[in-house]
């Protein structure tokens, strides 16, 4: 009766002092009480109930003052949500958390800090995934990552790090643990280089999670990870992080066999963890069950069953039941193990029990279904003696209920997959008609291009044949006109290029007519030499339709000045065609004086053949009868 009588004393007290004294006294009061309270989060004097009660004193006092101070409740708020120093348990907390968010959203525009928003959403998201509610998590956590998307700063940006990392992480999935690794990771490093004020906790957040993520796939960075912790232990003043050492550091050992110095982790826990009465945090049951299999395996069964009998109560107290399950399975085997096989029967059916439990648990929608079918079926028990048709007809409704019930639902899931599709059909539909306008936009530029290549090479042409009008010497002025002639085979090409329409290759036959026509116009041999394509359409790729091209220039040259004396007529036929093994078999031939000579070597145009048939990888053959007829044998091997 006296501390109800203290605590509505308090309550006056705390009213009349909001009311009469001013805001900048009210939040003065409120600042010492949060100082208190984070005094008292703090070892030696580590108090979670002390920090509750001055957390609770700063908050009443302000939101018992006018004006609402809605700034100073955000911060103030910001720091009771806090997920690593938290001091309320997590239902509160999350209650708590939208509080917050609701004081902040009502602090004007103009003297917003997105900061403080950001934290107070990502305090709320964190609670959220610790409760196994993954989606509205995900969405708060969506929301403050949106808050700071224009924030550049280093210190901002890896607070940002830091959060995805752990966020990340602690949503659950592989790809999204690996994620949240790297982004811890890169924390880290930002984080060893500064001097922030979060720095040891936030490095205190990625040495706990890494390590723990390594702890059975890389023993190496387990141990480098811990080591990492414990040098900076000494700067912190968090119980929390003291007793997840050295249970980590127990774990580690358990792991690796060795169990003396293990042990000696885990008692250090223990006492940690009972000095500042945090036995009510599931790091306190699992300490006592890695004892009681270090007991086990020294063969001290009643020892081991007296730390899983203490691991299974501190389990039920805090109702952490999945562990309560696991606890309670390893008595069983312990006491099997002891030969008292009547309690590891009892143990083995309480097991069961709340295995199935758990399991119930897990859909709240099977739950509510199965214990209104016990419903249902007890009623049916009282009643049959009495009513055996009324009976009937409930039973007949329940399952119309349930079967109509299971029909809407079929019918919701299919009209959603059936949504889901349309929206993913539209998007690839989106993403086609975007993907063919780039490949027309890359097609008309490689056009431009190939455009630009032929235009520049008449401009050379056009040099070349300018020169050549101002050199009076016959043998310059020939080598000026066969210089022209090889750069206009080249454009051709390009111009072959932009004006089809595959733009990877150049049908052969047509550019093989269009080169021998400007050939033998340049020669203004048009009525006494003739040119004939003996070959059917072959498209070949630009590397090799370029050194083709050279080729067939170098022999058109040397056959239009050689092969037909004296205004001479004549005929030249080219072929080329490919066989089943990719070679590319390719045929020069006139019917002229059968001059050999010029293709020997012994001038520019012969090594220039030479070293484009060595380019493509070909062989040549020649034959002097009735004219001349030049083989060659290709086999060009693809661009990579």
């Amino acid at each position: 009766m006296k501390s109800y009588f203290f605590f509505f004393l308090f309550l006056l007290f705390r009213v009349s002092f909001a009311q009469n004294h001013s805001p900048e006294q009210v939040c003065v009061l409120s600042k010492t009480f949060q100082e208190k309270a984070l005094w008292f989060r703090e070892m030696p004097h580590f108090n979670r109930d002390s920090t509750v009660f001055y957390f609770d004193k700063a908050a009443a006092l302000l939101q018992n003052s006018q004006p609402l101070q809605y700034e100073r409740l955000a911060e103030l708020y910001r720091e009771i949500t806090d997920r690593a120093n938290r001091s309320h348990n997590f239902n509160v907390v999350d209650s708590l958390a939208p509080i917050g968010w609701e004081y902040y959203e009502k602090i004007p525009d103009n003297k917003k800090d997105k900061v403080l928003g950001y934290d107070l959403l990502i305090n709320w998201a964190l609670i959220k995934i610790i409760r196994g509610e993954p989606k509205p998590g995900l969405e708060l956590f969506v929301k403050a990552l949106d808050m700071l998307k224009a924030d550049t700063r280093t210190e901002v940006q890896l607070k940002i790090l830091k959060d995805k990392g752990r966020f990340y992480y602690q949503y659950g999935l592989p790809e999204e643990k690996e994620i949240g690794i790297q982004y811890l990771k890169e924390s880290m490093i930002g984080y060893q280089e500064s001097d922030y004020p979060e720095k040891n906790e936030a490095l205190v957040i990625a040495y706990k999670l890494l390590s723990y993520h390594y702890e059975n796939s890389n023993p190496d960075s387990t141990e480098f990870y811990l080591n990492q912790l414990d040098a900076l232990l000494p700067q912190i003043t968090n119980p929390f992080h003291h007793t997840w050492h050295s249970y980590s550091m127990g774990n580690y050992l358990v792991l690796r066999k060795k169990y003396e110095e293990a042990e000696s982790y885990l008692f250090e826990t223990i006492q940690l963890l009972e000095k500042y009465h945090l036995t009510t945090i599931d790091v306190y049951q699992f300490t006592h069950s890695l004892l009681g299999d270090i007991a086990e395996v020294d063969g001290r069964i009643d020892e081991a069953i007296a730390y899983y009998e203490k691991a299974k109560n501190s389990s039920i107290e805090i109702n952490t039941k999945a562990n309560t399950a696991s606890f309670i399975k390893k008595l069983s085997k312990l006491y099997a193990l002891k030969g008292d096989y009547k309690k590891a029967l009892a143990y083995h059916v309480e097991w069961a029990d709340t295995n199935e439990s758990i399991e119930l648990e897990r859909n709240e929608r099977s739950l509510r279904e199965s214990e209104l079918e016990m419903n249902v079926l007890k009623q049916d028990k009282e009643l049959l003696a009495k009513q055996q048709q009324q009976t009937f007809y409930i039973v007949a409704l329940l399952l119309g209920t349930v079967m109509l019930v299971l029909l809407y639902r079929n019918y919701r899931l299919e009209q959603k997959s059936n949504q889901k599709l349309a929206a993913l059909n539209e998007e690839l539909d989106h993403k086609n008609v975007l993907l063919d306008k780039r490949n027309a936009e890359n097609e008309l530029l490689l056009k431009e291009i190939h455009h630009r290549v032929k235009n520049n090479l008449e401009v050379v042409s056009s040099l070349l044949e300018l020169q050549s009008s101002q050199i009076d010497d016959p043998n310059t002025k020939d080598a000026m006109q066969e210089g022209q002639n090889r750069v206009q085979s080249i454009g051709i090409v390009h111009q072959k290029l932009y004006q089809g329409t595959n733009l990877g290759a150049v049908e052969m036959k047509d550019y093989f007519i269009n080169l021998g026509e400007s050939l033998i116009g340049s020669f203004g041999a048009e009525k006494r030499v003739t040119l004939e394509c003996a070959m059917d359409n072959l498209d070949v790729d630009i590397d090799t339709a370029v050194p083709l091209g050279l080729i067939v220039n170098e022999l058109l040259t040397n056959t239009l000045k050689y092969a037909f004396p004296e205004g001479q007529q004549g005929k030249v036929e080219i072929t080329l065609q490919k066989n089943g093994d990719g070679v590319l078999q390719l045929q020069v031939s006139d019917n002229g004086v059968g001059k050999s000579e010029q293709i020997k070597g012994t001038g520019f145009g012969g090594q220039l053949i030479s070293l484009l048939t060595q380019q493509l990888n070909g062989t040549m053959q020649e034959e002097v009868k009735n004219g001349t007829r030049i083989f060659f044998d290709f086999k060009p091997e693809k661009a990579a």
